[in-house]
């Protein structure tokens, strides 16, 4: 099966259903259930205040999440305009070093489960799993 790895807090807020659309520079053509792997870089400790916590589990998968279809963004205001879903504001783009440059994706999640954390060596972005 495949995973996805984000960092924290994208990771657990995707989890808990908060966050319904992950955002990528990419598209993918992948539809179905994945892992999702919360990553060991890129957790910054400023955006975790930002969403309440103080830290999170790294370095290993966490749960699984169902893609159902992938929306394209033209324009930041369009971008923007899904904030209440993928929960990437301006400022989270900037400390990430992501920048609000266009076209971005967003990877429309309808379904998370969480599992029992599992240690695991992810890899960037999609990569495939034997759980």
């Amino acid at each position: 099966m495949k995973a996805l790895a984000l960092s924290q807090p994208w990771a657990e807020l995707l989890i808990s259903g908060k966050k319904k659309i992950e955002t990528r520079n990419k598209n993918t053509s992948h539809r179905g259930w994945f892992y999702v792997y919360a990553c060991k870089s890129g957790t910054s400790p400023d955006i975790l205040k930002d969403f309440g916590f103080d830290s999170l589990p790294t370095g290993m998968v966490i749960g699984k999440a169902f893609i159902n279809a992938v929306k394209r963004y033209d324009t930041f205001e369009d971008f923007a305009a899904d904030a209440n879903l993928h929960l990437a504001t301006k400022k989270e783009l900037e400390s990430e070093g992501w920048g609000t440059a266009m076209p971005k994706y967003g990877y429309i999640i309808s379904k998370t489960e969480r599992i029992e954390p599992v240690p695991f060596r992810g890899m960037p972005g999609f990569f495939n799993i034997n759980m």
